[in-house]
């Protein structure tokens, strides 16, 4: 049975993984009262988690988590844990919270594995192969958890994968890769489940003309979304018009929901539609932002649901309904891959859960 200290410890090592744990962690009387325990064994799992580099105090602001360290220095990461612990994390440079977040989990928990990360943020030009070829001459790579965008990679990137003598994981990946060998593990969300949701609950607010606007590049994520809204629409008895449109790999997600929504005011208001769903809460907000520009109420007039995109969503008015998935679960499960602390499973698709706030009008 765990005592008080090793729950304590197990408790804020959890915390640390938490992207909002870069500001503010539990204090010492906050962990006394939800653990029922004296001083000593909340302060001994501090003390031991500052030597670990999990966490560290500040004097006046309290306890934070240590993910930012986590970046090594590029040119020598294994001095901290030694030769063979070394991951390489290809991180797309693009502005988005949730990528912010995914980076943030994973570097607290690489130092709570004690792995040395090498961050790479890669842009639209970016040269996989060389960047990858060149790391590799200057480290031992344990493994390479790599984000990936809408834009799909190249057979050459992939047979290249395939060829790698270690764990590589596509994390967020937004798109599947048949031919990926057996050590490319792809980890993405169940957008298929994603477009159900959404179209299930306006169906529950008693909404039957929707509106999808795919505010993202295709990709087999926009296009597993598109399903699940076509197959969900078709057991609801739920009408829902496509606005199509083209979106290059790197075009502003928020550009993009704001264009197209301006573009279809006009089929909004001639086919009475009563919710829109974007597929991205950036794009919602952008949407939205139109809306009210054209004098369209949300919800009053038009009920609005999206992915989550950040915390934003819960801070506007209305406060956002949103489809969210887990974000922390996927990082660990890419280094715990890569450590061999569970199996690769080839393609793994983590669920979302219905957040149900302001913007959906109950009709």
């Amino acid at each position: 049975m765990e005592n008080k200290y090793d729950k304590i410890k197990s408790f804020l090592m959890e915390e640390a993984l938490k992207p909002e744990s870069r500001l503010k962690m539990p204090t010492v009387q906050e962990l006394m009262r939800k653990f029922g325990a004296s001083q000593s064994p909340v302060c001994r799992a501090i003390r031991d988690l500052e030597k670990e580099g999990v966490v560290r105090c500040r004097r006046g602001s309290g306890m934070v988590s240590c993910g930012a360290a986590a970046k090594m220095e590029e040119n020598h990461p294994e001095r901290e844990f030694g030769a063979g612990n070394t991951v390489l994390f290809l991180r797309i440079d693009y502005f988005a919270e949730s990528l912010w977040n995914m980076e943030h989990t994973l570097l607290s928990y690489a130092r709570q594995l004690k792995l040395s990360i090498i961050n790479y943020r890669m842009d639209q030009s970016a040269d996989v192969i060389a960047i990858i070829r060149y790391v590799m001459n200057l480290h031992t790579l344990r493994g390479i958890v790599m984000e990936s965008g809408p834009e799909t990679k190249s057979d050459e990137v992939i047979e290249f994968l395939n060829t790698l003598p270690f764990p590589v994981v596509l994390l967020n990946s937004s798109n599947i890769y048949e031919s990926a060998g057996a050590n490319v593990t792809t980890l993405c969300a169940d957008s298929e489940q994603a477009g159900r949701l959404c179209v299930e609950a306006l169906h529950r607010a008693g909404h039957t003309r929707i509106g999808y606007i795919r505010n993202e590049p295709e990709c087999d994520l926009t296009r597993l979304r598109q399903q699940g809204i076509n197959a969900a629409a078709g057991e609801c008895g739920v009408t829902v018009i496509n606005f199509p449109s083209t979106i290059k790999a790197w075009e502003s997600s928020a550009a993009a929901a704001e264009k197209i929504t301006a573009a279809r005011l006009g089929e909004i208001r001639a086919e009475r539609l009563t919710a829109l769903i974007y597929f991205s809460g950036i794009g919602a907000l952008a949407g939205r932002r139109v809306l009210h520009q054209a004098g369209i109420r949300v919800p009053d007039e038009v009920s609005v649901i999206s992915e989550d995109g950040g915390s934003l969503l819960a801070l506007v008015c209305p406060a956002a309904t949103v489809v969210a998935s887990d974000y922390l679960q996927p990082c660990r499960d890419a280094l715990d891959i890569i450590l061999g602390k569970q199996p690769a499973p080839g393609i793994r698709r983590y669920p979302y859960t219905l957040i149900e706030r302001e913007s959906i009008r109950h009709l």
